[in-house]
């Protein structure tokens, strides 16, 4: 088998709402054999993995997918159902999965779901690997690619408390965008968004965060403060620890000045010779460290948020108890086995690693691994009781003294954290802190939550909680509405008149689409940002209080939707264009692809579709939210029904745009003061204005507003570069235009005959990655339309030079026009050149633009020099 293609769909994509890996598979000879003509292969695959059994498939019931292998299915569909169970195995749930056949012999599209994006893309490869090998009857070490797995898992997917804020901020409906492959973490869009890293936010102080690195600063900060503190001083070699010790007094606690998790700690040092290895642990983790009094009892976190006590937990280091027969190393192994024991934090307690730290405890009690332990005797493995070392928790958060939970509250405001762990040592909690015996000996300023939200004894606190309602009071609106549009023309001019028009009445406004970014109506990124990179750039900007997101074909099929859900989806037409690439063999699939939008419109949303599209109007049944057609016919069957049931629909009625519904027709304007209409002229901007005002009305703009903005939004080079910029040459016109494919041509030669009446020039091209006969239907349309075309070749792609504008000078001839009023020139500019050379008086020009900047400044530069030797000359005084 060969993996044609293979990458992360990140968002809702074509498949599944949920981010998903996408595979092009050939499968090769398997074509002709299904799972039931290879002897022995489903004993052998379903004894390699018997928790197949678990997968319903299209059965619907446990062994479902194992009844698909014996009556025969294809190695594509096994492949899907084998990535999906490699996941599982890892400890990443995920069921859901799909296998389509292509028009290619033997080539399937496969899409399956995903945790953490590089342990999903792995699985598919080794799914193919897989599947190969019990066809091979080859051995395949399942063990060995679900270790590997699982530390991809733990390597790149968010820890315990940063997922449990993300889970809890999305049940509450505030997205998140995961801002680098560790904890840095964007919850909500725009202006409204709050980042977090870990349990820090955008507002933890970082003087905050200075103190409680600090140690010693912050022990003096607190014992000045009242609060008890274990006795002690910093020091910088064992020779001043030594002195330190003596004057304590035994056991002593060493640890670094500067450090976290646990590093360099020792917790009970009780003599010269245990000091020396402890203060050399410290010294490898910070120059400067503490000695200090072991303080007698057990050891408690209590958690503050927002200067709140929320919870509080008992901890135990990770240790052993002996039978009398086994070595430590067979009784960590026997604790290993726990099932509540995993790797990292897949379960509630993780596994204990002999490390450093072990060691250096065995050698302090004088055993070594192989040692035998006596019957009962308990062998403590970690100075610290972190989860992730081995540790375990019980909640304790009811039995804590309301004195305790006040000094708790204290240290948090005396430090300056917003979210803070307090690391206290006492015999309880019950009871106030008394100087001597209890006390805080650390303070931490990005507090894990795990062993709050899985304890292993007692209840869970979901902590969570707490965390997002500090970053996002329940009291506030977070929101920040998204529009997004498709379709295969108008979506840069529609989407321009959106954010214009919510700029224009007082938004700021993020503006991702096929001509680059703007915030605010200053752009930031230039190129084609009609993607997922657009929106992300749109969303992260922390000043737009709305979003207008350009989503193409290309992006959603690569890469997915680059946001979860939006608030209006506009759906323009679905036209045959980009047929035969990228999968997308025909209209239909193409509009399964841009129904992605309107699919992820929330509940409370608005669809907005046209009426005056059978492909669109046969999309309906996908739409999310509430439906607002638009149409060019006000007596459009499929509107005036709609509007019978209750619905909306924004409709052009004499020449004046009219939102129609239940209540008395809405006047908005006439049609011909948009100026993107060209005076009514150009009828598909008509079409776009009627979309624009569907989606700002569906989002309760006032008319009023609606009106304001549209009717200031001109087709120049300046507000819409390269989308019907018309340019006054005094005797003749050009019109500047991105419309590149067949329906864009016809749209626009509608409206020709009303902007002239002499000929009509045209500067084309077509695009090398269409297909020989596309690609000769925009020849033969631009023929049916113009009376000269000057064919460029702007974009080539994997053909030769020149090829593309032969087969669009090709479809040209084939449709009628004579040879001597089409010609190539390759150059887009000198093909501008050319049109100007062969202007007349009344005449049109139409350029088909690419690279907007470069082909408009070639076109201003003939506007100067044309005006300027027309102008009238002043005599010399």
């Amino acid at each position: 088998m060969r993996i044609l293609e293979h990458r992360a769909l990140r968002g809702p994509n074509r498949y599944s709402r949920h981010p998903a890996i996408f595979l092009l598979l050939d499968i090769g000879e398997l074509e002709s054999l299904p799972s039931d003509e290879i002897p022995g292969f489903p004993d052998r695959l379903v004894a390699l993995l018997p928790s197949l059994y678990s997968h319903r498939c299209s059965v619907g019931e446990p062994g479902g997918f194992i009844q698909r292998l014996h009556r025969g299915t294809w190695a594509a569909h096994i492949v899907e159902h084998v990535a999906l169970e490699l996941q599982c195995l890892a400890g990443m749930e995920v069921g859901f999965g799909k296998t389509m056949s292509t028009n290619q012999d033997g080539v399937y599209k496969v899409a399956y779901r995903y945790r953490v994006e590089s342990a999903g893309l792995m699985a598919g490869g080794e799914a193919v690997a897989l599947v190969e090998a019990v066809v091979a009857e080859r051995l395949f070490d399942v063990e060995a690619v679900v270790a590997r797995l699982k530390e991809l898992r733990e390597a790149d997917r968010l820890g315990p408390s940063t997922q449990s804020i993300v889970d809890e901020a999305e049940r509450r409906g505030i997205p998140a965008l995961r801002l680098n492959d560790a904890s840095f973490v964007q919850l909500g869009y725009g202006a409204r968004q709050r980042r977090i890293q870990a349990t820090m936010t955008d507002r933890t102080s970082a003087l905050g965060v200075e103190i409680a690195d600090e140690k010693f600063r912050t022990k003096r900060l607190l014992e000045e403060a009242g609060i008890p503190v274990a006795e002690g001083t910093i020091v910088e070699s064992l020779e001043e620890a030594a002195r330190a010790a003596a004057d304590i007094g035994y056991p002593v606690a060493v640890k670094p000045e500067v450090g976290n998790h646990g590093k360099g700690i020792s917790a009970h040092v009780s003599g010269p010779a245990e000091l020396e290895v402890a203060v050399a642990s410290a010294l490898r983790v910070h120059p400067e460290i503490i000695v200090e009094k072991t303080l007698e009892g057990r050891d408690f976190r209590v958690l503050v948020i927002d200067g709140r006590f929320v919870a509080a937990a008992l901890r135990e280091p990770a240790y052993v108890v002996g039978d009398g027969a086994a070595s430590i190393r067979e009784l960590i192994d026997r604790v290993n086995a726990d099932p509540d024991r995993g790797i990292g934090h897949e379960r509630v307690l993780t596994e204990i690693i002999v490390d450093e730290m072990t060691h250096r405890l065995l050698t302090l009690a004088g055993y070594e691994l192989d040692d035998v332990l006596a019957a009962g005797e308990r062998l403590y493995l970690k100075t610290t009781a972190n989860l992730s070392t081995g540790g375990s928790a019980r909640d304790v958060t009811d039995e804590v003294h309301p004195d305790v939970r006040l000094s708790c509250e204290r240290i948090a405001r005396l430090v300056g954290l917003d979210c803070v762990g307090i690391d206290i040592v006492a015999h309880g909690l019950s009871e106030p802190l008394s100087h001597g015996s209890a006390g805080v000996v650390e303070v931490n300023a990005a507090p894990g939550f795990r062993m709050h939200l899985q304890p292993t004894e007692g209840r869970e606190r979901n902590v969570a909680a707490q965390f997002v309602e500090m970053l996002f009071p329940l009291e506030r609106d977070f929101d920040v509405p998204i529009i997004a549009v498709t379709g295969t023309n108008g979506k840069t001019t529609t989407a321009k008149l959106l954010a214009h028009t919510l700029k224009y009445g007082g938004s700021v406004v993020g503006l991702a689409s096929t001509t680059g970014v703007q915030i605010d109506g200053t752009e930031i990124l230039s190129g084609d940002y009609a993607g997922p990179a657009g929106s992300r750039a749109v969303l992260s900007d922390p000043t737009i209080d709305h979003a207008v997101l350009e989503a193409s074909r290309g992006g959603i099929i690569r890469r997915g939707l680059g946001f979860p859900d939006c608030h209006a989806g506009v759906l323009l037409n679905v036209d045959d264009d980009h047929i035969g690439l990228d999968g997308v063999d025909d209209i239909e699939e193409l509009a399964l692809v841009k129904s992605t939008v309107i699919e992820v419109v929330r509940d409370d949303g608005v669809s907005v579709l046209n009426a005056d599209d059978p492909t669109v109007v046969g999309l309906r049944d996908r739409a999310g939210g509430r439906v607002i057609y638009f149409s060019l016919q006000a007596e459009n069957p499929v509107v005036l029904d709609h509007v019978a049931q209750g619905g909306t629909a924004v409709v052009l009625r004499k020449g004046r745009v009219v939102i129609l519904s239940t209540e008395p027709p809405v006047q908005v304007m006439a049609a011909a003061a948009a100026p993107v209409s060209l005076h009514g002229a150009a009828l598909f901007n008509v079409a776009n204005v009627l979309a624009a005002v569907a989606a700002l009305y569906g989002l309760g703009l006032p008319v009023s507003r609606i009106r304001s903005g549209i009717s200031t939004f001109h087709p120049t080079p300046g507000q819409n570069p390269g989308r019907m910029n018309m340019i006054d040459f005094v005797s003749f016109k050009v019109v500047i235009d991105y419309g590149h494919n067949v329906p864009a041509v016809r749209a626009l030669g509608r409206s020709l005959p009303l902007l002239t009446k002499g000929r009509k020039i045209v500067v084309a091209h077509g695009t090398g990655t269409r297909l020989d006969e596309n690609v000769k239907e925009l020849g033969a349309a631009l023929a049916a339309v113009y009376d000269q075309i000057i064919v460029a070749d702007v974009d080539p792609r994997d053909r030769e030079p020149g090829d593309t504008a032969r087969l669009v000078r090709q479809g040209a001839i084939d449709q009628g026009c004579s040879a001597d009023r089409v010609e190539v020139v390759l150059d887009p500019l000198e093909a501008i050149d050319r049109a100007f050379e062969v202007v007349e008086s009344g005449d049109l020009i139409v350029i088909q633009v690419d690279e907007v900047k470069p082909m408009l400044d070639r076109v201003m530069a003939h506007h100067e020099r044309i005006v300027a030797s027309t102008a009238p000359r002043t005599p010399p005084t």
